[in-house]
């Protein structure tokens, strides 16, 4: 499979691009191929210094009410053992299930993911024209390296 690079001929990575509005049919265009999907409203539920016990008794719980789980993200906090977890769920949780999880819990808007195979260049241009046209940049995460950001790639020295 050959590497695809961008219009400068740098190597591309592909990367996830969420935005707080859906980009226009010209934006899209000028950026061509995208992937866009638009994601619904979601809760996120996290907690911190709980272990794998904690986590389990969240997931029964949110099963046994049947609730749509959406992702699952543990983050090991600055010392010992003690980690957080965030648990996205599809909707809006309503506050008797809130209170009754007991986990502390914020509401995502709908928001469009769009997937991007490009240069940095490329990619910064692209976030210039969503800034530009007020998408409201949520995050922005790579997925893939290209080729130049692969492991073991030789760099040529800086200078």
């Amino acid at each position: 499979m050959e590497q695809r690079t961008s219009s400068t001929g740098a190597p591309e990575a592909m990367y996830e691009v969420l935005l707080a509005r859906r980009p226009s049919t010209d934006l899209l265009t000028r950026f061509a191929p995208l992937s866009v999907r638009a994601t619904g409203v979601h809760t996120v539920l996290t907690r911190r210094g709980s272990g794998a016990p904690q986590l389990e008794v969240l997931l029964d719980s949110l099963r046994s009410v049947g609730a749509r789980l959406l992702e699952v993200h543990r983050e090991l906090a600055g010392s010992g053992d003690e980690q957080t977890y965030e648990v996205r769920v599809e909707g809006e949780v309503g506050e008797p299930l809130l209170r009754w999880l007991d986990w502390a819990h914020r509401v995502v808007p709908g928001q469009t993911r769009v997937r991007i195979a490009a240069s940095t260049d490329d990619l910064h241009r692209f976030l210039q024209a969503c800034t530009a046209h007020h998408m409201g940049i949520q995050h922005v995460h790579r997925l893939s390296r290209g080729r130049a950001d692969a492991p073991g790639a030789r760099r040529r020295p800086a200078g």
